[in-house]
């Protein structure tokens, strides 16, 4: 599959407390790749107050930026060309629509600007028990918000693979479809 990057772009992609960045994490390693953190993490616990709706267009804004700055930092892709993502659009998106009740006209694209499917994305599902965390807010509504990243990936015609199960049997899934990029 051709990439529109100098490398395969695969993101890590689904509902909050659902492995996603355990797994971008343990596919850097077996790939021997970087990985892109998510920006939001790291944004709202230094606001020192509760997150708003206008928030999120720095927050698209900084995610954009540090996609970026992964893509230029001397990154050279050796055996494995890809560079791993650890949420991208996707959850920018969901997250807006799901907290703000939005459907178009979107606060995240005013800062992260254009975007485009990556190569692959791995729909983390989350099959296993809630793990608590400051920033989750969803703890029941997980299999609702893991359907509306099936119908956005679907609608987007993304390539996806839903990963299930344990860490390793999410990690060789993921092996498994990067291989079938190649």
């Amino acid at each position: 599959m051709a990439s529109e990057h100098r490398f395969l772009k695969i993101v890590l992609t689904g509902p909050e407390s659902s492995g996603k960045t355990v797994m971008a994490a343990a596919l850097s390693d077996a790939l021997g790749v970087p990985w892109v953190p998510e920006f939001a993490r790291y944004y709202i616990p230094q606001l020192g107050r509760p997150y708003t709706h206008g928030d999120l267009k720095r927050i698209g804004a900084g995610q954009r930026s540090w996609e970026e700055w992964y893509e230029r930092s001397g990154f050279r892709p050796m055996e494995h060309p890809c560079l791993i993502f650890d949420t991208d659009w996707t959850v920018l998106q969901i997250w807006e629509q799901y907290r703000f009740g939005v459907e178009t006209d979107f606060e995240w694209r005013k800062g992260y600007g254009a975007f485009g499917n990556a190569d692959l994305y791995l729909l983390c599902a989350p099959d296993f028990p809630w793990q608590p965390d400051p920033l989750r807010e969803h703890p029941e509504e997980r299999e609702t918000l893991f359907g509306l990243y099936t119908q956005l990936l679907t609608a987007r015609n993304a390539r996806f693979v839903v990963l299930r199960g344990d860490p390793g049997m999410r990690l060789e899934s993921a092996l498994a479809a990067f291989r079938e990029l190649l």
